[in-house]
């Protein structure tokens, strides 16, 4: 199976090369939007994107691994300072959408998307690797202070970020232990030099000791900061890397853990929608997997309509269906979530660490909201948004998502939306989208170009300049994504949009 999976990355990797200059084409337009994102972040992608073209047409790879180290080892160059993980992911992930558009356009089959989507797991599988851990095992860390060995009284964990120095965690040894609220105050502590954090904690965590010994241990991208018991004792480098050996030992293995257990969600809510044969199935199937596999109690569903950049509501899990179904919002009335899709309909969840800044005060007290997570249900291969769903975890629950959780959730939200693609135009019928697709003038018009009026013809029906009825066919056109005004007529009899 090895083999076989590894050979399906190889053929990714082709692909990627293969098709170099229509994936270009496609970033050059994506570029536009992502730049009124985080501009240094993309140039930085950018400048990836264009070394790994040059990397594939100079080198012939044995492996996929040897050339997402290569990528890898040249991005860690470029920053040695920490960068958001997730943000990196999501360029990841809209990179790859990005193809699976391209090979949709040169008609390719299944097993091309899967070489693709085998090739970009695995760098996010990277990702993950290296990146700093969301939460420390502290039974780990005490295990490490109370090492007879090396005796302590004390470890910190220490970041470093943007040029900062922060403390991340304290583990107290049993003979010297800490008050919560002396432990709290540490880890709020942050400076320009990892000499004045020693300053700091010892001054805290050994009062009265005049001259500690501190010894510091490089780990990747954290720093282990352990004050030793006896001041005169000597600590070798031997056993220095001991120390540090156990440290990226456990972090490999909860980095391995996380990555096991993203990938065991996704595949777990991929198996679930295989056996939807219907819109209201698969609404109901995105809902409680996103509720049963990832760290939400709660899920409300929405179909987006493009033409009025309006969400209904479709399906809830744990909160009333029927009251989520009542809701039908314009896009206008959430500020912050209209300029988020203005420039990054693409599958990046947004997490809300307070509702009341995005929703409406109403929906805010009615379902006491909290924190709140705000997924995308996307289609990568047709670069299309047609649905989101609201996550939380129970009435006004605050709350934190690690990397892992979100990267899950680019997954989550690209396979639903490929499942409610394929019952889109039932969807709309079911649960009355179509008030929101078409407004009552353009039904009508669309009606008598369906029974084969010409454009004068329906002007004259309805009473409209010849002028009217083409701008109203024209938004017809875009509303329903059509080829033109026969296939919008046929699109709108399909749908039921018209009689």
């Amino acid at each position: 199976m090895e083999h076989k999976i590894e050979d399906l990355a190889i053929r990714g990797l082709f692909l990627l090369k293969e098709y170099e200059k229509p994936f270009l084409k496609e970033w050059s337009f994506l570029k536009k939007d992502l730049r009124a994102w985080q501009n240094d972040l993309v140039s930085e992608f950018e400048r990836m994107i264009v070394y790994g073209f040059n990397s594939l047409s100079k080198t012939t790879f044995v492996s996929t691994n040897d050339f997402i180290q290569l990528l890898v080892l040249k991005w860690q160059k470029r920053h040695h300072e920490f960068v958001d993980d997730f943000d990196a992911i999501f360029l990841i992930s809209a990179v790859e959408n990005l193809f699976h558009k391209t090979l949709k356009r040169k008609n390719a089959g299944f097993l091309d998307h899967q070489a693709i989507q085998v090739f970009f797991t695995r760098i996010i599988d990277k990702v993950l690797r290296t990146q700093r851990l969301e939460y420390q095992d502290d039974k780990w860390l005490k295990t490490i202070v109370g090492l007879r060995t090396v005796r302590s009284n004390w470890l910190a964990v220490i970041r470093n970020e943007k040029n900062r120095y922060k403390v991340n965690k304290v583990v107290c040894a049993e003979a010297q232990p800490a008050t919560e609220q002396l432990v709290t105050m540490c880890e709020s502590l942050q400076a320009d030099h990892l000499a004045d954090l020693s300053t700091a904690l010892s001054r805290l965590l050994s009062p009265g000791q005049e001259a500690p010994q501190i010894i510091t241990i490089p780990c990747l991208t954290e720093t282990l900061m352990i004050c030793i018991k006896d001041p005169a004792e000597t600590i070798t480098d031997g056993q220095k890397e001991t120390l540090r050996k156990m440290y990226l030992k456990q972090m490999k293995l909860n980095h391995l853990e996380s990555e096991l257990e993203w990938k065991d969600a996704t595949l777990l809510f991929q198996q679930r929608l295989i056996h939807s044969q219907s819109a209201s199935e698969a609404v109901k199937m995105i809902t409680q997997g996103l509720v049963d596999y990832l760290p939400f109690s709660r899920c409300a569903l929405f179909i987006y309509s493009p033409g009025e950049h309006s969400g209904v509501g479709v399906h809830a899990h744990n909160v009333n269906t029927g009251s989520v179904q009542h809701i039908k919002e314009s896009i206008a009335e959430f500020p912050l979530l209209r300029k988020y899709l203005k420039h990054f309909s693409h599958s990046k969840p947004i997490f809300i660490e307070a509702a009341a800044e995005i929703l409406p005060g109403k929906y805010v007290r009615e379902y006491s909201l909290k924190s709140l997570v705000v997924l995308p249900i996307y289609v990568p291969a047709e670069n299309k948004l047609i649905g989101l769903a609201l996550l939380d975890r129970g009435e006004n629950k605050s709350f934190t998502v690690n990397n892992q959780t979100l990267t899950a959730l680019i997954k989550f939200g690209q396979y639903g939306g490929e499942l409610l693609n394929q019952y889109y135009e039932d969807a709309v019928q079911l649960f009355g989208v179509q008030h929101a697709v078409l407004t009552i003038r353009e039904r009508e018009v669309l009606k008598l170009i369906a029974e084969g009026a010409s454009i004068n013809e329906a002007a004259d029906a309805l009473h409209l300049s010849a002028y009217t009825v083409r701008d109203y066919i024209s938004a017809i056109i875009h509303k329903l994504d059509a080829k033109n005004r026969t296939d919008a007529a046929v699109k709108a009899l399909k749908m039921r949009l018209i009689q």
